[in-house]
């Protein structure tokens, strides 16, 4: 039983203009005790004869034949009119075809025919919308859907609920109506989906509704369970693509040309891939996809709003506006163009444009919560703070079921705990427990890069520039992708804000993060946000290792193997490097490709002609121009560029090889199978044969798996010190230096180990167990400038531990460099260590030898309140002046 209170307090929603057909208007009159009474209530049944051509005349529509399926419904509702699903499919071919029209005018008879049809009411609301002259203004209300479904419920009778295909139409209807979707879900979809011969709009309606409410987890099952009843139907797999696309991009495309394969007319698929391309910077791409739409619908509103977005990503602002004309030609007060065309904006990190959008789409309809929540988004990326918060929180006030809404609403309160520390130039927003230990490390670092930095690109900074560092990464993801679970990030800059994971969540070098993302907020400003990822990133990488050479990223066996092989992005191409990225390899070579480009151009060119390339990205000229412009044509561009890779990857182990089996030839995404399986099929060293000579390096080091655990160390020593000792460096999996080093302990080769540690941390700052080593090691020979360096080294890797900030203190007080001492101490004693009243104690002494009594008063006082029994304080405390007051 559906109570009728579950409708009434139901915000009332704009449905769209309809005129409500005559059977709907007399049945108004009828007293309505809601869906499910009226269905109990009703002893009328219904059943619709099949044609003997109906199943032709649905797979015609479904597979792209329009026209076919057009001609086949006519001839179908000639003979029997009372079926619906020839209205059906007659009204959404023509839709399909932008024939809006000929498909009102079909419906407006339709629904008259077939009243209880709540499918070709709600066809008639999307007609309606394209036809200026549609009749009545009146919005169809809330009351009037709800009205409607239960009259089709009425008429139809107790054996509707055995109907899948009329409880999706339910359920469609429901949630236009606005009614909880999670009741929609319980009481309509779920029972259409059990049905023995459930209705494929079951999966449908289901999956868009998780699709809606940014859950792409629940909106997968929904379409994979439709795929089970119908395999290869092109509207599921569109779903299950857009389902894959936040976080799979192999599965997206795969998914999206099977249900081309299906249908080649498929707008939506088609739109899908307009989207990526556009967002990959691919525009002829981009252009091809939106070109298919457009053969079916010449009006397409989507496909005219995609075009749009890329004539202002290119700033061909003018043309961009006639094609924004076009796009809302027959449904002016249209939201969506305007919408997609800002999220494309925002997507290339042009947020101020991208908030205007969004602004011109909410002017159109202020209700419209797509727009509402990217406007949202976009403002806290521009550090609007205030407004964006206020946005969100209208966002899942209106809609309790939106996640992302939700998840940043939920975030707001766990910022507003945040401790802000400031310096002229920046504000850091931290957890209140990390603030006190790194934060004003993290200000010295910024405002060091920020003189470095501007310095050298030319430019002054006129915004303060906005960081928050998270504890947490679910919070992380929340506020720069707007949902959980996206990892692989430590940082992300939007231009005057970026976010980072703190190392609290991160084992990264955390101030070469803030380094990098600093550098973000460099080029984004100078370029007016107008310059490709793959650019900024270059720069930013390159930057961090001019800064420090042990920052960054370097060549790895990987990396080697790729540029051997030829599996290189053009330049003129890389862009797509990052969002057709299959694996998490894939993303970290584009990064350093990324920089190799910029290095070669730098290397090359020199530095001057970077910074004017940069100058024109704002003025909008196009990247590949700019490039052609500032150095070489693209074509001597690219084949410099492959030469200059190749010698660096030819350079790193001339003495050795580096090959690796490779993986198989990557399939045409449009074949069938599991392109997943195909793709990401690892490459396991210990089981596949490696048919390379002696001096393969790979090899080499999987052969030294028995010696390891047989504890041959003098073996693993001979084997891997000769190729140290040529200065050949690899990151992991394949680093000579580790297991070396770890030999060396082994066979109590201190010096030997310690040279070795330091040759890891000379190339990846962020090595924090060769740090730790080193650190132990320096401490036992009662080493204190070692301790000082190597405590430093692993504060900067993990600021939150209390070793290096005890080795550290130690280290300075016994080099007499009291502040530094006392200031970890300080630290120290925030990380709450169990020797607290030592502590007090040791810095009542410093402040002692530095003339500061009544400080070191107060810590001796600290200690006694820590040790009531502490002999040597009250000794101290005795020596020091009675009348001293402490500092607060």
């Amino acid at each position: 039983m559906v109570p009728s209170s579950v409708y009434s307090t139901v915000p009332l929603m704009t449905a769209g203009h309809i005129a409500l057909p005559a059977a709907f208007l007399r049945w108004s009159h009828l007293k309505i005790l809601g869906v499910a009474a009226a269905i109990l209530a009703s002893a009328i049944s219904a059943t619709a004869q099949s044609a003997p051509d109906l199943d032709r005349a649905w797979d015609a529509f479904i597979t792209g034949s329009y026209e076919e399926a057009i001609k086949l419904a006519q001839a179908g509702r000639a003979a029997d009119e009372e079926n619906e699903d020839w209205w059906r499919i007659e009204a959404d071919s023509l839709l399909t075809l932008g024939r809006y029209r000929e498909a009102y005018d079909l419906l407006g008879l339709g629904v008259v025919v077939n009243s209880d049809s709540l499918w070709l009411m709600m066809l008639r609301r999307d007609a309606e919308r394209f036809i200026a002259t549609a009749g009545p203004q009146e919005p169809l209300s809330q009351n009037d859907l709800v009205r409607s479904i239960n009259m089709a419920a009425a008429y139809r009778g107790s054996n509707a609920l055995e109907d899948s295909g009329f409880l999706a139409a339910i359920a469609h209807s429901a949630l236009a109506a606005g009614v909880e979707p999670k009741f929609v879900l319980d009481r309509f979809l779920k029972p259409a989906q059990e049905k023995p011969a459930p209705a494929r709009e079951a999966f449908i309606v289901a999956g868009r509704l998780a699709l809606d409410k940014q859950d792409p987890a629940l909106a997968s099952r929904t379409f994979r369970a439709g795929l089970e009843h119908y395999p290869e139907d092109p509207d599921l797999l569109l779903g299950l693509a857009e389902a894959f696309r936040p976080s799979n991009t192999q599965a997206f495309i795969s998914h999206l040309y099977r249900a081309l394969a299906r249908n080649a007319r498929h707008i939506g698929a088609h739109l899908q891939l307009a989207d990526h391309h556009i967002d990959a910077e691919d525009y002829a791409a981009a252009a091809n996809a939106i070109e298919q739409v457009l053969e079916v619908n010449p009006r397409q509103p989507d496909a005219l709003a995609y075009r749009a977005a890329i004539s202002y990503l290119r700033d061909e602002n003018d043309l961009a506006a006639i094609q924004r004309e076009l796009a809302l030609a027959l449904w002016p007060t249209n939201p969506r163009p305007d919408y997609l065309i800002g999220e494309k904006l925002s997507r290339q990190y042009r947020f101020a444009e991208g908030a205007a959008a969004q602004r011109r789409a909410l002017a159109l309809d202020p209700t419209y919560q797509p727009a509402r929540l990217q406007l949202a988004q976009d403002l806290l990326r521009l550090g609007h703070e205030d407004e964006g918060w206020a946005i969100a929180e209208l966002v899942h006030a209106n809609d309790g079921y939106n996640i992302e809404a939700y998840n940043l609403t939920s975030l707001r309160d766990r910022v507003a705990a945040f401790t802000t520390v400031e310096s002229p130039h920046f504000r850091i927003r931290m957890s209140p427990e990390e603030a006190p230990i790194y934060g004003q490390r993290a200000l010295a670092l910024l405002e060091s890069a920020r003189v470095d930095l501007s310095e050298r690109y030319g430019i002054q900074l006129e915004q303060i520039t906005t960081v928050e560092i998270y504890p947490d990464p679910a919070d992380f993801a929340v506020r720069t992708f707007g949902m959980p679970g996206v990892g692989g990030y430590l940082g992300v800059c939007f231009g005057p804000v970026f976010t980072v994971n703190s190392p609290a969540a991160s084992r990264a070098n955390w101030e070469a993060v803030l380094w990098h993302e600093f550098a973000h907020v460099i080029t984004l400003t100078l370029t007016k946000n107008r310059m490709p990822r793959w650019l900024s990133e270059g720069i930013s990488v390159y930057e961090e290792l001019r800064r420090d050479p042990a920052w960054g990223q370097r060549m790895s066996v990987d990396y080697y193997n790729r540029i051997v092989n030829g599996r290189i992005q053009p330049i003129s191409d890389m862009s797509a490097a990052f969002v057709e990225a299959r694996t998490s390899d894939d993303t970290l070579f584009a990064y350093y490709q990324s920089y190799l480009v910029v290095e070669f151009l730098v290397e090359r060119y020199g530095f001057e002609p970077l910074r004017g390339m940069l100058a024109d990205l704002a003025g909008g000229q196009p990247i590949n121009d700019a490039l052609a412009a500032w150095f070489d044509p693209l074509p001597d561009l690219e084949t410099g560029f492959v030469a200059f890779a190749e010698e660096r990857a030819a350079a790193l182990a001339p003495d050795y090889d580096l090959d690796l089996p490779q993986p198989p030839a990557e399939p045409d995404p449009a074949e069938e199978g599991n392109l997943l399986t195909q793709f990401l099929r690892p490459v396991d060293l210990s089981s596949l044969p490696l048919p390379f000579g002696d001096d393969n390096l790979p090899q080499l080091l999987d052969s030294l798996r028995p010696a390891v655990e047989a504890g041959d160390w003098e073996k693993i020593r001979d084997e891997l010190a000769p190729i140290a000792a040529t200065g050949l460096y690899l990151p992991e999996p394949f680093n000579v230096h580790t297991l070396l080093a770890r030999a060396y302990r082994e066979l109590g080769d201190t010096a030997a180990e310690r040279a070795t540690l330091e040759a890891i941390v000379a190339n990846q700052a962020e090595a924090l167990s060769a740090i730790t080593r080193l650190l132990s090691l320096a401490t036992a020979a009662d080493d204190t400038a070692a301790m000082a360096r190597w405590s430093d080294a692993w504060i900067a890797v993990n600021p939150l531990a209390t070793t290096p900030w005890r080795a550290r203190f130690e280290a300075h007080r016994a080099l007499g460099e009291s502040g530094t001492a006392i200031t970890a101490a300080q630290t120290l004693l925030r990380l709450d260590p169990p020797d607290r009243a030592a502590l007090h104690y040791n810095l009542a002494e410093l402040f002692q030898a530095e003339g500061d009594p009544a400080s070191a008063r107060r810590h001796v006082l600290l200690a006694l309140a820590e040790a009531p029994r502490y002999r040597d304080a009250y000794r101290l405390l005795a020596r020091l002046p009675a009348t001293a007051s402490a500092t607060p």
